[in-house]
Parts: C-alpha cells; structure tokens; sequence
C-alpha cells in the first residue's frame, strides 16, 4: 500500500467519526511495537499534536527495557515528549486477585488517565487495528456477551480514541516497511497461553484459510450490531424514563408495573439488568432479583454490588448507596437474605428445633436470636484479626486458622467473617465463635446457610 493511501484511509476514518479536535492535544500510547509506533508517525503526519506515554510492566527481563529504550530514542528522534513510568504487575496481582493482562490493563489506564488530567490533555490514543476489532469480538462471544459485546471496538469510547480501526495489522506493517520505520517485536505475541494470542495465531488463520471474505461479514456485522445497540439504548432510555423514580439519594424501579409488560416477552430479566448495570450489579444478580420477585414474600431482600444495595419492596425495587466502613464490608441485616459475591439465607427458628448435629459451623451456622441486637458487618480478613473458636479455650489468631486449613494467599482474603460489634463470630466456609452460641436459655435462635 503506497504512503499516501493509507494515511489518507486513516484521515478519512477520523473525519467521519470527529476524533480529534483542533488545538488539542492528545496522549498517544506507544508500546513500540509496529502498531502503535505507526499509529504515532500517522498522527504526527496528520498534525495531530500529541505526547507519548510508554509503560515498562517488567514481565519480560530485557526485553521490557529494551522497548523503553527504542521509545524514548523514538520520541527523541520525532521531537515528541516522552512520559514513562514502571509498575511492579506482581504486587498488584497478588493485591487485587487479578491476572496478569488484566492487571496491566488497570494499571496503564489508570496512569494514562492521571496524565490526561495532569497535562490537561484531550484524550487517550490507541492503536487498535481491524484485527483487534475481530478477535474481541470473537472473545466477546465466547464470554457469552449481550450486545453492546457485538458492537466490539468503537472508534470512541469515553476517553480513549482509535484512528486505526480501519487498517489491518498486515497494512500496518507494510506501511512500517515503506517509510523505513523499525519497531519492536513482543516475543510473548507468538506464545499460545493465552485467549487472545490463540485466536490471533491459529483459529483466525484456519477461519480465513476455509472463508476467505470472512473478516468482510465479520465487520458487517459489527456495523449492523452498533446500530440495533443504539436503537436498543434509546429503548431503554424510555423504559428508564417511565419506570424509575428518584428521590434524595433512592432510586426506585418500579418492578411491578415492568415485570407485567415485558415478562411475556422473555426481556424483563434483560430491562432489569440494563437498570441496575450502573450501579455494579451483575447480569446474575438480575436473575436473582427476578426470582426473588416472582417468589413467596419478596419484600426485604436485599442485593448488593460493589457501590449500591438493592432491596425488594411491595413491588419496587429501591437502590441506594451502599453504607460500608471500608472497602471490602458490608453492613448486614438479619432480616432478609444476605446478596454478595456469595449468598446467605437467613433462617428464624424455634430452640425447640434446634439440632446441634445439623450444624457444622462451615457452610450453616447457628447464632442465639441476642444476634440480632449486634451491629453486623460482613468482611475480609485483616492482619492481626483474632477470633475464639466454639468448643476451644481462648482465641487465636485467624491467619494461624487459615494456615493450618493451608490456604494460600489469595484465598485468605477471600474468604468471608460475620463480625459482631466488632468480634468475629463466624469464619464463613470454616467455623464459628463461642460468642452468640445457641442455649436452651433461647426461645428462637438464627440460621444462617451459605448458598
């Protein structure tokens, strides 16, 4: 492809979807590898005034280094400045329980957003390419992904701008070859452990090899999927304007009155979803809400993301900002179920049922109704956590219980603690306190099950 055809391919695909605006500047990402290191010879050529920014995650020895030394000696050549900074990826790993892709990706973007605001710049560059589009779809998919997961890869999403997803990877490097430009090349891209190297290095190929005009309808599809998304945006947006309400901090959907117009049609589930997404909860978490509607004595039962609670009410459903003391507890109310990543039910018994052999103090556990009159919170462990296990003299330190039980790392903090005014009385999963112990002193005691 000659020099003129594919800048000007990529000047036409920014025209027509308005990326930048003149007199701004933009942060162009530059890993230098052939795609980004194109897409910032492009921008340049274009006029479009940018600063790079390059992150060395230290995953890759030498290597790592040696691309941070080709992008500032790029930079230095283009006379473009060059912002640079290291992460330590493992310490994040093990800190906020995520792979290694995704926590580059958080860090990266975290960054390139503290820069944005720091230079008061106008948006995030990167150099996505068709290629990319089609393997996220593909990986989209097999995510079982509605379908905003359809539309892929926008040329604008927030922030983050993508002048190259008109051109494929094989133009890229083409266009690199022509104008003489060198570029780095990732020696982990030809490995096969992960989803998307997979995808890119043996099932594409074998899909173009059968289909050659495959990569066209793909794309076509896309196209078609990004227009039913927006007219299926603007749906909900009325759905939104008819059924929610707000006052003060509560915003009330009004279940009842949707839940009777859609549920014949198999989409209430999805409305209710597409509802409540802004506010952290799951595609799950709908079907929960929905089950628990149309259920005995829905009233009470409460839902809870990350940010908000949910909680059935004579047929509404009213979230408000979630009253937590950190960022991992949660207060808990013994009178409806217990919604978080795991679910509890909450059971009322007479003591005259009550059976010590039915509880084992890990997935049940049984606690005398006093409980109720205790501040509850349910969270992780914390270092120097202590805890008095039922049928043992004195307490022990919860990390000695967690290492005789020969947890690793990452799952002692994931494992839960109901904590009462402030004292552990059940280690979810392992065993509970002596405190709040069922007594024939106890007309009604409390159940509570992990489901």
């Amino acid at each position: 492809m000659e020099k003129s055809v594919f800048i000007e391919k990529i000047d036409s695909f920014i025209k027509k979807h308005h990326l930048f605006t003149s007199g701004c500047r933009y942060l162009a990402t530059v890993s230098g590898g052939a795609d980004s290191v194109v897409m910032l010879r492009t921008m340049l050529n274009l006029g479009i005034d940018c600063e790079v920014a390059h992150c060395n995650f230290h995953l890759r020895g030498e290597e790592s280094d040696r691309d941070e030394r080709f992008v500032r000696e790029l930079c230095s050549q283009l006379g473009v400045k060059c912002h640079v900074t290291h992460f330590d990826v493992d310490a994040y790993e093990k800190e906020h329980h995520v792979s290694t892709e995704m926590a580059c990706r958080e860090l990266r973007y975290k960054w390139f957003r503290s820069l944005v605001k720091e230079l008061k710049l106008s948006g995030i560059i990167v150099a996505h390419h068709r290629d990319d589009n089609i393997e996220t779809l593909f990986l989209n998919i097999m995510r079982g992904s509605g379908i905003a997961g359809m539309t892929a890869m926008r040329p604008i999403n927030g922030d983050i701008l993508r002048p190259m997803l008109c051109v494929t990877r094989a133009e890229v490097e083409q266009y690199a070859t022509e104008i003489g430009q060198d570029f780095i090349t990732d020696s982990t891209n030809a490995e096969n452990d992960v989803k998307r190297n997979r995808l890119r290095n043996i099932i594409l190929p074998q899909l173009r090899e059968h289909f050659p005009d495959a990569d066209a309808g793909i794309l076509r599809t896309i196209e078609n999927m990004t227009q039913c998304n927006a007219i299926y945006k603007l749906n909900i947006d009325d759905i939104r304007k008819s059924h929610i309400t707000t006052k003060d901090s509560t915003l009330t959907i009004h279940l009842s009155d949707l839940i009777d117009r859609y549920i014949a049609s198999d989409c209430a589930e999805t409305i209710v979803f597409e509802l409540i997404r802004n506010f952290g909860f799951y595609p799950t978490q709908s079907s929960d809400i929905m089950t628990a509607y149309l259920g005995d004595n829905p009233t009470g039962k409460m839902f809870l993301s990350s940010t908000h609670e949910a909680e059935l009410s004579r047929g509404n459903l009213n979230i408000t900002p979630t009253t937590r003391n950190d960022e991992n507890e949660w207060n808990v109310n013994l009178s409806a179920p217990i919604h978080l990543p795991i679910k509890i039910s909450v059971e009322k018994h007479s003591f005259n049922d009550f059976n010590p052999k039915n509880i084992n103090g890990k997935d049940t556990a049984c606690f005398s109704a006093d409980i109720q009159q205790a501040k509850l919170t349910l969270r992780h462990w914390r270092k120097g956590d202590r805890f008095h296990p039922f049928g043992m003299k004195g307490s022990r330190l919860v990390s000695d219980l967690f290492s005789d039980a020969k947890l690793s790392e990452q799952e002692k903090k994931s494992v839960w603690l109901l904590v009462a005014d402030d004292e552990i009385v059940w280690i979810l999963g392992m065993r509970t306190s002596y405190r709040y112990k069922v007594t024939d002193n106890n007309s009604e005691y409390i159940q509570l099950s992990i489901k």
